[in-house]
């Protein structure tokens, strides 16, 4: 209102804050599909681990909840090699800004495993 008048004093009201800009990833990256294939190659090998852990175990005791734990870590075994073989069979993410929340998903299952295997091998 003090503009319409006429009376900028030359005071300065409150600033806006300017918005960041987050980081802008390709929509269809075949690189960024590349590393997130080798994160779920590294999926496999830490639940292959965890698999002859959890068979191990059955063996020694028998116990109906590591059979359980061996089947959980073959069905996440599975989803990655079908994940993998998606990716790379259809040459990367299809559909805008596919890329980094499907590549974060699988750096966070990577993270939630390496956790699962420290508290398993202990």
């Amino acid at each position: 209102m003090i503009q319409d008048l006429g009376l900028n004093t030359g005071i300065k009201g409150p600033e806006t804050p300017q918005a960041q800009e987050l980081p802008q990833f390709p929509d269809d990256d075949f690189s960024l599909a590349l590393v997130a294939a080798f994160v779920g190659a590294i999926n496999i090998a830490l639940l292959l681990v965890l698999f002859i852990i959890y068979i191990s175990n059955y063996r020694k005791l028998k116990s109906s909840f590591s059979m359980g734990l061996a089947l959980f870590a073959v069905l996440l075994i599975m989803q990655n090699v079908l994940f993998i073989f998606f990716l790379v069979s259809r040459q990367g993410f299809h559909g805008p800004g596919m890329g980094a929340p499907v590549l974060s998903l699988n750096i966070i299952q990577l993270s939630a495993l390496i956790v699962l295997l420290k508290i398993t091998w202990v």
